[in-house]
């Protein structure tokens, strides 16, 4: 573009400049992420303690996306048969990451096929290229926009990843032994080893059975981890290695006791994978904490932290329940956690995926809907706002703060009854303090005798270690009433049979009060007998009667509580709560 000049004589009026300014505000709001992200980072890269810094000493945080298909049987990265590469690249950036995880496969890079026209069809100028020319223009791509590139050995053979019986379980099989693993590793140190932007090899994706850390030299990942990485870094040494934890990267304990050790120092990433489908129940944040503490929570909150990258983790992006829910069924539960998690302690990560659309072989195929991705199926903008509002709130240092997260089961009472859960209070970006709790009861529409809540009226937050806020709920329960017997002293013919026993009662005194003593004890007789009848008789409708009155309504109650602090906005979470 040469750029333009105005006419002296007409220069824009008012009008037009607001017209102007509507027509830029969507655009500015895109890429104001990337606009006010920080500069470059020196590289190269390597950690310091437990994080990864540049070669000033200044720390790097890795707000990362995975992009996968490189690995599968197109050989390209989705997307380039919707829109052209730049502005996906452009679109990525504005959102704010500053990262990619950007997988291949060994059978990639050694057969390195003509890659497809029809997964091009944006991007005319990439038609009848091999694959690793594509990725090549990829990874430049991404650097010039100033996004760091990590490299991926997500397969062996091509193909969708991952599952035990894949063939693809460790780093080798029978088509791909170990040193062509190797070999490969360092034909793409070599190949990248003159751009600044790709700073580290993710070794291999997702070790799981019968990969184990230690143990026999067939299975033991950590050795071979050790093995690869040391290739890589004679190659060359300023790349960051990330390991991945066996049980698709969920297991990172045997670390504590049988460290990586690499013959570069300071170039060492453990990795952890996370998902919410690998629970079952939660029973609440620190249900959560709790599971993936002797994992590799440790790695991160334990006496020694080492640098760790969550390098993948993702959620549906069909509804807000998908990234933010009080019900752990949902795995929006999850996804706070974990992002409460990666912002109490500044976790590098990685989302899985950026994609729009699939890949061959992957559920509904090429160019269907990713239904965990941030882009949308057309890759110009966000799928889902709020998810893309949440990672966002992650990828750089805010202002100290603490999130809530409730106990995640729905809580069932009977009328009556009572029942407690938590509220997990979760520091964030350094947060101590005290936090004024509150709550209120929202009932439905109609409801009588609304449950009552109580909260502790304060909780001390005085580290990175979360808090658990007790929450009460009491319901009111039914009574049983007896009720006074009515009647119609004109109409109701019991009322009328008491009073003509009373009649003649009064008729059997006259008569027999003048016939001496034995009539007057043939009195008292019929008198023993008559008064009970004419009690009876004359007891209106029958009787008292019982019924139940009262007791909180069946329903769900929505009980919402609220923390505050110091100089900070007001917080606030809910609970469901059932009344049968």
């Amino acid at each position: 573009m040469t750029g333009f000049s105005l006419p002296l004589r007409r220069p824009f009026p008012s009008r037009s400049i607001f017209r102007c300014a509507l027509a830029l505000a969507p655009l500015a709001a895109l890429f104001w992420p990337a606009c006010a992200s920080a500069a470059a980072p020196a590289f190269p890269l390597h950690t310091s303690g437990q994080y990864i810094v540049d070669s000033n000493g200044v720390r790097v945080h890795l707000n990362a996306f995975n992009w996968y298909g490189s690995e599968g049987e197109d050989f390209v990265v989705e997307g380039l048969q919707a829109q052209p590469l730049t502005s996906i690249v452009a679109t990525i950036k504005g959102l704010g990451f500053n990262a990619v995880r950007l997988l291949w496969s060994n059978q990639m890079v050694e057969s390195n096929p003509v890659v497809g026209n029809y997964a091009l069809t944006a991007n005319p100028s990439l038609e009848g290229e091999h694959a690793l020319t594509i990725f090549d223009t990829v990874v430049n791509a991404l650097g010039s926009a100033g996004i760091m590139v990590i490299l991926d050995n997500h397969m062996s053979n091509a193909g969708w990843c991952c599952s035990t019986t894949d063939n693809n379980e460790l780093w080798y099989n029978s088509s791909y032994p170990e040193a062509n693993w190797i070999a490969d590793w360092q034909t793409m140190a070599q190949r990248y080893q003159s751009n600044p932007w790709v700073i580290g090899v993710d070794l291999r994706n997702e070790p799981r059975s019968p990969a184990t850390w230690g143990g026999a030299a067939s299975t033991d990942w950590h050795a071979a981890a050790e093995r690869g990485g040391n290739a890589v870094l004679a190659i060359d040494p300023n790349l960051l290695i990330f390991v991945e934890g066996v049980n698709y990267a969920g297991n990172l304990s045997g670390v504590a006791s049988l460290p990586v050790q690499l013959n570069v120092p300071n170039q060492l990433v453990y990795e952890a994978h996370d998902y919410g489908f690998w629970y079952s129940s939660l029973n609440g944040y620190s249900g959560w904490y709790n599971a993936i503490e002797p994992n590799w929570g440790y790695l991160v909150n334990g006496s020694n932290p080492q640098p760790l990258w969550i390098g993948e983790f993702g959620t549906c992006n069909s509804a807000d329940t998908c990234d933010s829910s009080s019900s752990d069924s949902d795995l929006g539960f999850w996804f706070n956690a974990m992002t409460s998690f990666v912002r109490d302690y500044g976790v590098d990560w990685s989302y899985w995926a950026i994609n729009g659309t699939t890949e061959t072989g992957n559920a509904g195929g090429f160019g269907t809907v990713e239904g965990y991705g941030a882009l949308n199926i057309t890759w110009n903008g966000s799928a889902l706002a709020s998810l893309t509002s949440r990672l966002q709130s992650m990828m750089a240092p805010g202002s100290a703060n603490f999130s809530m997260i409730p106990g995640g089961m729905a809580l069932a009472l009977s009328p009556g009854g009572s029942g407690s859960t938590t509220v997990a209070i979760v520091p964030e970006n350094g947060f101590t303090g005290t936090v004024n709790l509150s709550c209120t009861v929202t009932p439905p529409t109609g409801a009588i005798d609304t449950p009552t809540c109580s909260v502790p009226s304060t909780e001390t937050v005085s580290s990175t270690t979360f808090v658990n806020a007790s929450v009460m709920i009491t319901t009111t329960g039914t009574m049983q009433v007896r009720n006074a017997p009515v009647s119609n002293p004109r109409s109701h013919p019991s009322r009328r049979t008491g009073g003509a026993i009373l009649a003649c009662i009064g008729l059997l005194i006259g008569s027999l009060a003048r016939r001496g003593r034995k009539s007057l004890q043939l009195f008292l007789l019929v008198l023993l007998v008559a008064f009970p009848l004419a009690a009876c008789g004359s007891g209106g409708a029958g009787g008292t009667t019982t019924t139940t009155t009262g007791g909180t309504s069946a329903g769900n109650y929505v009980v919402t509580v609220t923390g505050t602090a110091s100089g900070l906005s007001a917080v606030t979470t809910q609970i469901v709560v059932t009344v049968n």
